[in-house]
């Protein structure tokens, strides 16, 4: 199972601070981000800001404006729902949690050891939703110029792009377009050794050749391509890269 990709949502920085600190040390997270307000987190979410989505969203119920109870509806409409977790010095009515599909609920002070339970089940919900929902087909098929109709296996293909409302699917002999989302090729795509890396790319590890650092950031080598690696996904690449085997 992937690493989690976690939001922390709270207006009060000391907060946000400290269950950054107690996420980053739980071994099952791989990429923390924060935002002050349900609105900025909304952008990040919706992928208006670099790189989303996120897995699980930590997110406190009391906030001005848009209240955490609002952007938890709001999340319920997603195509891609991440987990929520509340996390409140006030009590929620449990009606509440309930009809919002809500996976833990956790008082302020946080205690890492009771953290580091919620976090389990959220790896267990995402386990159970990967295992019922594992469809991926074992081919991609895409179209010519000339009318007909490739089906590409998974070794057949280099990486993903981002390209609009569109995927362009790059192979070593060249590249198609396909009506998809990266979110969606990438989930179906994992058990094929396919990793997110940026919010436009997702590639093959087997495909890797060459990871390069930079004062500018990090970036792979795919054949004669470099793909860049945001930050946001530098810590996922890093713990595949050195404990992780390609399943193709």
């Amino acid at each position: 199972m992937p690493m989690l990709r976690a939001l922390v949502v709270d207006d009060e920085q000391l907060a946000r601070d400290d269950l950054v600190w107690m996420l980053d040390r739980e071994p099952d997270i791989a990429v923390i981000d924060q935002a002050s307000s349900a609105a900025d987190a909304l952008r990040l979410l919706t992928g208006e800001a670099d790189d989303a989505p996120f897995d699980v969203v930590f997110l406190d119920i009391r906030m001005p404006g848009l209240t955490g109870l609002d952007l938890a509806r709001t999340i319920g409409h997603f195509e891609r729902t991440p987990a929520i977790v509340f996390v409140t010095a006030f009590d929620t009515p449990a009606s509440d949690a309930f009809e919002l599909g809500v996976i833990d609920y956790l008082r302020k002070p946080v205690a890492a050891d009771r953290l580091g339970r919620a976090v389990q089940r959220v790896v267990a919900s995402r386990t159970v939703s990967a295992e019922s929902n594992d469809m991926a087909p074992a081919r991609l098929a895409v179209a010519t110029r000339a009318g007909r109709q490739l089906l590409l296996a998974p070794v057949d293909i280099t990486h993903f792009e981002a390209s609009g409302d569109y995927v362009r699917v790059h192979t070593v002999g060249g590249s198609h377009l396909v009506r998809d989302t990266m979110s969606r090729l990438t989930d179906a795509w994992s058990k094929f050794g396919f990793v997110r890396i940026h919010r436009s790319f997702s590639v093959r590890m087997s495909a890797v050749d060459e990871v390069r650092s930079s004062p500018n950031g990090r970036s792979v080598i795919v054949g004669e391509i470099e793909l860049p690696v945001s930050r946001r996904y530098a810590r996922d690449l890093t713990s595949r890269l050195s404990g992780t085997s390609d399943e193709d």
